[in-house]
Protein backbone atom coordinates (compact mmCIF):
# COMPACT_ATOMS: atom_id res chain seq x y z
CA UNK A 1 0.00 0.00 0.00
CA UNK A 2 1.09 3.67 -0.54
CA UNK A 3 1.44 5.90 1.71
CA UNK A 4 -1.24 8.51 0.88
CA UNK A 5 -2.18 12.09 2.29
CA UNK A 6 -4.47 10.83 4.58
CA UNK A 7 -2.45 8.24 5.91
CA UNK A 8 0.46 10.19 6.53
CA UNK A 9 -1.77 12.85 8.72
CA UNK A 10 -2.90 10.26 11.09
CA UNK A 11 0.13 8.45 11.30
CA UNK A 12 1.75 11.89 12.24
CA UNK A 13 -1.40 12.70 14.50
CA UNK A 14 -1.02 9.77 15.93
CA UNK A 15 2.54 9.58 17.27
CA UNK A 16 2.58 12.87 18.44
CA UNK A 17 -0.48 12.98 20.64
CA UNK A 18 0.69 9.30 21.63
CA UNK A 19 4.19 11.03 22.27
CA UNK A 20 5.17 7.04 21.06
CA UNK A 21 5.59 4.79 18.12
CA UNK A 22 3.94 2.26 19.82
CA UNK A 23 1.24 1.15 17.13
CA UNK A 24 -1.29 0.19 20.21
CA UNK A 25 -0.58 3.62 21.97
CA UNK A 26 -0.09 5.68 18.63
CA UNK A 27 -3.13 4.51 16.43
CA UNK A 28 -5.12 4.58 19.70
CA UNK A 29 -6.56 8.26 18.33
CA UNK A 30 -6.72 7.98 14.70
CA UNK A 31 -7.10 4.25 13.80
CA UNK A 32 -11.22 4.69 13.59
CA UNK A 33 -10.59 6.98 10.84
CA UNK A 34 -8.35 4.48 8.93
CA UNK A 35 -9.65 1.52 6.16
CA UNK A 36 -9.41 -1.48 7.65
CA UNK A 37 -6.45 -2.15 5.01
CA UNK A 38 -4.92 1.39 6.58
CA UNK A 39 -4.72 0.19 9.80
CA UNK A 40 -2.76 -3.31 9.11
CA UNK A 41 -0.17 -0.71 7.05
CA UNK A 42 0.29 1.83 9.78
CA UNK A 43 0.37 -1.04 12.30
CA UNK A 44 3.01 -2.94 10.37
CA UNK A 45 4.82 0.02 9.67
CA UNK A 46 4.65 1.26 13.10
CA UNK A 47 5.99 -2.12 14.48
CA UNK A 48 8.83 -1.64 11.82
CA UNK A 49 9.78 2.09 12.99
CA UNK A 50 10.15 0.09 16.73
CA UNK A 51 12.23 -3.10 15.97
CA UNK A 52 14.25 -0.91 14.19
CA UNK A 53 14.68 1.95 15.83
CA UNK A 54 13.59 4.54 14.12
CA UNK A 55 12.09 7.04 14.32
CA UNK A 56 10.38 10.38 11.68
CA UNK A 57 8.27 12.73 11.79
CA UNK A 58 6.47 15.50 8.59
CA UNK A 59 9.49 16.13 7.32
CA UNK A 60 10.84 12.46 6.62
CA UNK A 61 8.35 9.92 6.95
CA UNK A 62 7.84 9.74 3.11
CA UNK A 63 11.16 8.66 3.19
CA UNK A 64 10.81 5.99 6.20
CA UNK A 65 8.28 4.66 4.32
CA UNK A 66 10.21 4.08 1.37
CA UNK A 67 12.44 1.83 3.08
CA UNK A 68 9.79 0.25 5.02
CA UNK A 69 8.30 -0.71 1.63
CA UNK A 70 11.34 -1.99 0.24
CA UNK A 71 12.43 -3.79 3.25
CA UNK A 72 8.77 -5.82 2.82
CA UNK A 73 9.61 -5.92 -0.25
CA UNK A 74 12.74 -7.93 -0.30
CA UNK A 75 11.10 -10.10 2.47
CA UNK A 76 14.20 -8.74 4.85
CA UNK A 77 12.92 -9.40 8.84
CA UNK A 78 11.88 -6.84 9.99
CA UNK A 79 15.06 -5.82 12.40
CA UNK A 80 16.80 -5.47 9.29
CA UNK A 81 16.63 -1.50 7.76
CA UNK A 82 18.14 -0.27 4.92
CA UNK A 83 19.31 2.85 6.28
Amino acid sequence: MKLSSKLETLLVMGVKTAGSYDPMNALGTVEEQMTPREAATATEFLNWIVTNRLCFGRGNIRERFQQFEAAHRLGLPSHISLI
